[in-house]
């Protein structure tokens, strides 16, 4: 039974080359992937599909089961759709835009990879990224000023528009040792940000003596102060640059909730066809890195 009520067409192409090819190797050699991403993305699909299996092996090639002769069909329909919706896209050749609004350590950490795979398949579009809080980022999707954004929930944010639960940790350089100070500084970002107000209540609640020693609108402007070991700060775990350390709870620092990232579209943009296809493909991106 299927568990998914979405399966990427890369999945799908790749399918289509296993079972036209009745090889891994050949298929992986068809789509540009080496074989061994080839087995996973099978492996992904027949967990997507659940049992019985879409394959059987008979001497080195690989045949489809009479189940995945029915879904191949299918597989290629939906492929064909696919790439008659990229050419439609694509019709007139002109560039167009898309305004796309994230916290500065999320454009670092959660959106290349959609980025660059929305780049090969649509060349001609142009991204406008803006980086700001996502409290601004909210005003601005809801004025219209940008299309789609990225942001940490709050509570302005539409229900419905979850994507992803990423955990707030503590971090601090390697040899820095908060807990052995009386007063533990804090690098925070600018009032307004989310992750700001939740490690100062959770220090107000742990009774942890502390005090805003460094405060930038962007991560760029607190990492310096956390690298030297001056402040320690509370960052989304996967915004956590290499060369810091996670603080653990024996180091006296409250645990922190996780963050709600959710995704907003402008009110205008809900009808463009290549702002819906960046959406689907982010919230992909998202659910899955």
């Amino acid at each position: 039974m299927m568990n998914s009520a979405w399966i990427d067409p890369l999945l799908l192409r790749t399918f289509v080359a296993v079972a036209e090819t009745g090889s891994f190797a050949k298929a992986a050699t068809r789509v540009g992937r080496t074989q061994s991403a080839v087995s996973m993305q099978m492996k992904r699909l027949e967990d997507l599909a659940g049992p019985p299996a879409l394959f059987a092996r008979v001497g080195r090639n690989m045949v489809l089961t009479a189940r995945a002769e029915t879904i191949v069909c299918f597989a290629r329909r939906v492929l064909k759709a696919h790439e008659d919706m990229l050419q439609e896209f694509n019709r007139q050749g002109a560039t167009q835009e898309i305004r796309l609004g994230s916290p500065e350590d999320y454009v670092n950490a959660l959106l290349p990879k959609a980025l660059d795979r929305f780049a090969v398949i649509f060349p001609n579009l142009e991204v406008s990224v803006v980086c700001d809080t996502s409290e601004a980022l909210h005003r601005h999707v809801a004025e219209s000023r940008i299309d789609l954004a990225v942001v940490t929930a709050g509570k302005e944010t539409p229900i419905g528009t979850a994507v992803r639960q990423e955990p707030l940790v503590w971090v601090a350089s390697l040899d820095h040792r908060p807990e052995l100070e009386s007063v533990v500084p804090l690098a925070v970002f600018q009032p307004g940000c989310t992750s700001r107000a939740v490690a100062i209540d959770a220090c107000v609640e742990a009774e942890i003596s502390h005090r805003v020693a460094y405060s930038s609108p962007s991560l760029a402007g607190l990492l310096p102060a956390v690298r030297q070991g001056l402040a320690i700060a509370a960052l989304a775990r996967c915004s956590v640059p290499r060369g810091l350390r996670i603080l653990s709870s024996a180091e006296r620092m409250p645990r922190l909730p996780s963050l709600t990232i959710s995704m907003l579209r402008s009110d205008a943009a809900r009808t463009r066809s290549l702002v819906n296809a960046l959406a689907d493909e982010m919230r992909t991106s998202l659910h899955r890195s």
